[in-house]
């Protein structure tokens, strides 16, 4: 529904109801975590695209720092100059930026090294498949390596298995996303989960289970 959202035009009244309620839920969260929300490439056309996110972060009370806005490689392909400004109006108010999905687009390195990002996440179709093919194994490298020299964090989506992430540590990838860590959850069940925590819970200790059919977070991890 996400591209029908899209091409009806949608996609932005969405998106925004979608981080509103997020912003809010995730606001008294502990203070160390922070948010990302997905922005589409078609949202980028607006040029008050910056305003839009700074409003709603503002009315929830959320602080900025705490705002990860992820983008695709395809919102590089709409008005440049604009896409900058946008980018640059969101980090001067302390909110980052990260690369989602990279690998799978249009972005050549050049763009990327012209590209103010905090963080370049590589796409899982790469992750899923890196213990079985040595040409994805050295295009995972690869991007490794661009972020070790551009200092920018890498993050690798997707992982499933403890093989996956074991042969990511050999390219220096420490800080991943996926089902080995833990399932999306709904907003009560975190919000459990983290009182647990307070409580005292044990370091490592599985997230609970959850079959709720409402918008769930999901969960990254450093290792």
């Amino acid at each position: 529904f996400i591209d029908a959202a899209a091409e009806t035009g949608l996609i932005g009244l969405l998106s925004f109801s979608v981080v509103e309620q997020a912003l809010r839920e995730a606001r008294d969260w502990p203070p160390h975590l922070k948010m990302a929300i997905n922005v589409s490439p078609v949202q980028f056309r607006d040029p008050q695209l910056a305003q839009h996110i700074m409003k709603l972060v503002t009315e929830a009370g959320f602080p900025p720092h705490r705002l990860e806005v992820e983008i695709t490689e395809a919102s590089l392909l709409e008005d440049r100059d604009q896409v900058l400004a946008t980018i640059g109006s969101l980090k001067n108010v302390g909110i980052s930026i990260s690369l989602d999905d990279f690998g799978t687009g249009y972005a050549s390195l050049a763009q990327v090294n012209n590209l103010p990002v905090d963080r370049i996440k590589i796409d899982k179709s790469f992750i899923s498949t890196i213990v079985k093919s040595e040409q994805t194994a050295a295009i995972v490298n690869t991007i490794t390596s661009l972020g070790h020299t551009l200092n920018v964090p890498i993050t690798a989506e997707g992982i499933e298995s403890e093989q996956v992430r074991n042969e990511l540590g050999k390219y220096g990838c420490a800080e991943g996303q996926g089902y080995l860590f833990g399932r999306p959850l709904s907003a009560d069940t975190v919000r459990t989960f983290l009182e647990m925590k307070e409580r005292g819970g044990a370091a490592g200790e599985e997230s609970p289970e959850d079959d709720e059919g409402e918008a769930r977070p999901k969960i990254r991890r450093s290792w």
